[in-house]
């Protein structure tokens, strides 16, 4: 107990699980927290003191499965294991922590193999931020440099979903209670670490002192909670965000790029539609492409032309597709055997990789807009050194052996035989007693404590002779166990080659992982190439099931789409057809203004549009007939109602700040989708606000603009400015009824149609005739009459009634048997003499 208080003391915030024979057990406050958090009973323990110590425990061969739910709800856990084998250990088994387990720094089977799980190192300077984002997993490192903003920073942790960051010990109060409150990461911090000189090969020769510092940041901190280097590192990639499209936080969540904003359990992001990847780590580039679309016209050429290829290629596609099938997670797999901690299986999962890698790149070699694929080393000489190593169903740990194959080492085939011959002996000894004593029911067992034995039950104890040699060991209820001098020696003989097997196959295995961590670097670059390859596969297969076309770049700024859909609208939609809609804007056209009814498809339409560039500029085809596109360098959406409870925003305010940041940042070649503007205040100042940013958009800034409204005052903006131009969703009427077409036309539309909505909603009768008769007198005198409802518009609304009504919209007349009719039709007559009662 001295022990681990003084560990605790070391390690005060981690949770210490503390190796004791077969469980980890936890005190103190340690212990009632994790009860609670893991749903253990809480005991007690003596510990010198009055009262038992609080205490609770779980076996050590299931503590993944806890490890990984109070990591998931952002705990960390420090692992304290023996570190001398008990049964030689005089006194105290010597016991230290291994590892400790954060958010960040968690690498396990069972992780969700698509997502990413990244930590990030952040140094606030006197006018910048660098953040270093670490995968521990894959070897990742990538880094951003941002202006000095609380709200910058914030923002790139969300966009980058980091489960953990790190944080100089000095950083401003105010910045870490901010960090804290978010809680969507852990917050850790490290006191100021020197820059060890091995890692500098990390970065670039020019990177900043800063950069410096946010790397020793995170190596120290690595160092500290993994006891160990972290050399599987591969050098960091800057965020070049001239490289991509940009889009920031709230617009990929309105767009629902990689992550559904809906309740429903069909929800679906553009991620989840798109990947038809074979691999995880395929999965995992296709979902980097969506959220960094290309400006380079020449690398979505490269992109383009190679899924053409796949497509106009069934064969050549199908083979790839099927090799690809036995490509695993190969990202993983090199980082968990550089870092140690992977299995006999991470092994065999390499080698099939390996085995498919070689005919994957041959077949690539179609793919001539990709020369690169050539050079990369296929590890076809690893392959040749590793497979045929292990048993092809080994076990999941090293403890007790049985990995190699027979003939991957003489020394270990020689131990084998050994015990194996002892095996033998034992069974032959067992024959022999029989025959020697008489009793038949004799056996020769084997426990830890008292190795092996001969048992004879009590009703055979007379048939054992003095001259036989047997001496008593252990008295049963029903039986005794002897021993003899004859198998007392050959047990020290067999259980020596058991453990000389066991310890010679854990020697074999590291030397079999440090082979594979030699050809790192090479592994990781074939990994890249595998996943391109597969996202390329993907890309193809989602083009030729859907019929999608390939889109084509122009220098100037007009767009032409003809029949665009939006693409997971359109998959899903199986009664009904989705209804294509064309995108055209001439070069001098800044603003669309789009009018309608809500339900009309407004939203959909403008959301659509944007999916279709992200898709276009990451090298996808998209649903349309025919594609002419200029090159997007950001997109800024403001779409949707939605408030900011945790810092006091409102709908409006939180409106107003989006819509700031595209009138700030925006330039000609950027795309802008507003979604009723304005509509969080009063009439008159929304409309002089949405009037005023589409002048501003128009004169100042010239993106394309797609902003939808009901104000319908501003569709007579096109007189003033020729860059502004009105379509509206096509609505058919006929007797109040409304049909909405889903066709975005030229023109204005001539009513918003919200009473008409409202009747499809089923609201009451007497609030609809009151709408409609106040709208009137809003059009014919713009003032409205104060409205004082009559006893009889009270009467109109009475429950019984409205119960009725419900009962009768809601009934299935071609489903009714003559009996059924007749059983409803006295329900309502007892539901309208209690009315007129």
């Amino acid at each position: 107990m001295q022990h681990y208080i003084k560990l605790k003391e070391e390690n005060p915030e981690p949770i210490l699980f503390y190796r004791l024979g077969d469980f980890y057990e936890m005190f103190f406050e340690d212990a009632k927290l994790a009860s609670q958090e893991l749903d253990l009973v809480l005991t007690g323990r003596s510990a010198g003191v009055e009262e038992k110590v609080p205490m609770c425990g779980i076996p050590y061969h299931a503590a993944n499965s806890y490890i990984q739910r109070l990591i998931k709800k952002g705990y960390k856990v420090a692992i304290c294991e023996q570190l001398s084998d008990p049964g030689t250990s005089k006194g105290l088994v010597d016991r230290g922590i291994i590892k400790i387990i954060t958010p960040g720094t968690y690498m396990d089977e069972n992780q969700d193999a698509k997502a990413s799980n990244y930590m990030a190192s952040v140094t606030v300077s006197s006018f910048e931020i660098v953040i270093l984002y670490a995968e521990l997993s894959t070897g990742e490192l990538k880094y951003q440099t941002l202006e000095r903003s609380l709200v910058s920073l914030q923002k790139a942790l969300l966009e980058q979903e980091v489960c953990e960051v790190i944080c100089p010990l000095n950083l401003d109060k105010r910045w870490k209670q901010a960090l804290e409150e978010m809680g969507t990461c852990t917050i850790s911090y490290q006191k100021k670490t020197e820059i060890d000189p091995k890692d500098l090969v990390l970065l670039s020769e020019d990177a900043s002192d800063v950069l410096k510092m946010t790397l020793a940041q995170l190596m120290g901190y690595l160092k500290e909670t993994q006891k160990q280097h972290i050399d599987h590192f591969l050098p960091a990639i800057c965020m070049n965000k001239e490289a991509n499209l940009i889009m920031d936080y709230e617009t990929k969540n309105h767009l629902e790029l990689v992550n559904s904003q809906s309740s429903n359990d069909k929800g679906c992001s553009l991620w989840d539609f798109m990947d038809r990847c074979q691999s995880a780590m395929g999965s995992r580039l296709l979902k980097r492409w969506i959220e960094m679309p290309l400006l380079d016209v020449n690398q979505i050429n490269q992109r383009q032309q190679a899924v053409s290829k796949l497509i106009q290629d069934f064969m050549l596609r199908e083979n790839l597709k099927e090799h690809l099938m036995y490509v695993y997670d190969m990202e993983r797999l090199a980082s968990r055997m550089a870092y140690g901690n992977a299995s006999p299986r991470d092994v065999l999962q390499l080698v099939a990789t390996l085995e498919h890698a070689k005919p994957i790149l041959e077949l690539a070699s179609a793919l001539e807009s990709y020369p690169e694929f050539m050079n990369t080393p296929s590890c076809q000489d690893l392959y040749q050194l590793i497979q045929g190593a292990i048993v092809p169903d080994p076990p999941l740990t090293m403890k007790d052996g049985g990995v190699f194959q027979q003939g991957y080492s003489q020394e270990l085939d020689e131990l084998r035989e050994i015990s194996e011959k002892g095996k033998n002996f034992i069974l032959e000894l067992e024959a022999r007693e029989r025959e020697r004593t008489g009793v038949k029911s004799l056996k020769i067992g084997y426990n830890r404590v008292f190795g092996y034995y001969i048992e004879v039950r009590n009703g055979n104890l007379s048939a054992i002779k003095e001259e036989f040699g047997y001496h008593a060991k252990q008295t049963l209820a029903n039986a005794t166990r002897f021993v003899t001098q004859e198998l007392k020696e050959r047990e020290e003989q067999i259980l020596h080659a058991q453990e000389e097997k066991v310890k010679l196959e854990q020697t074999l295995f590291k030397e079999l992982l440090d082979t594979i961590k030699v050809r790192l670097f090479d592994l990781h670059a074939l990994a890249s190439t595998l996943s391109t390859i597969d996202v390329l596969v993907s890309l193809a297969i989602l083009a030729s099931e859907k019929g999608y076309v390939c889109p084509s770049f122009h220098p100037d700024q007009s767009v032409c789409i003809i029949e665009g859909k939006h693409p997971i609208l359109d998959a899903r939609m199986k009664k009904k057809k989705y209804v294509s809609n064309d995108w055209i804007m001439r070069d001098e056209e800044s603003v669309q203004l789009i009018t309608g009814p809500n339900m009309g498809g407004k939203s959909t339409y403008m959301r659509q549009n944007a999916l279709l560039v992200i898709m276009a500029q990451m090298g996808s085809f998209i649903p349309a007939k025919k594609a002419e596109l200029p090159i997007f360098d950001r997109i800024f959406t403001r779409i949707g109602a939605s408030d900011d409870i945790l810092t006091g925003k409102s709908t409006f305010m939180v409106e107003m700040m989006e819509a700031n940041v595209a009138l700030r940042y925006a330039t000609k070649r950027s795309l802008i989708l507003f979604d009723e503007i304005g509509r969080g205040t009063a009439t008159y100042d929304g409309m002089a606000l949405a009037q005023a940013m589409l002048e501003y958009i128009n004169e100042a800034i010239q993106a394309k603009t797609l902003f939808s409204t009901h104000y319908h005052e501003l569709t007579q903006l096109d007189q003033q400015h020729p860059g502004i131009t009105n379509v509206h969703v096509d609505v058919k009427e006929q007797k109040g009824e409304i049909e909405f077409r889903y066709r975005v036309v030229e023109g204005k539309a001539d009513k918003s149609y919200g009473i008409n909505v409202a009747r499809l909603a089923h609201l009451p009768k007497v609030v609809l005739d009151r709408a409609n008769q106040l709208l009137r007198d809003f059009e014919s005198q713009g003032v409205s009459q104060d409205y004082q409802p009559s006893l009889f518009v009270m009467d109109q609304v009475e429950p019984k009634k409205s119960e009725i009504m419900d009962r009768l919209q809601n009934l299935d007349v071609d489903s009714m048997t003559p009996r059924d009719a007749q059983d409803f039709l006295y329900e309502l007559k007892k539901l309208a003499d209690a009315i007129e009662e």
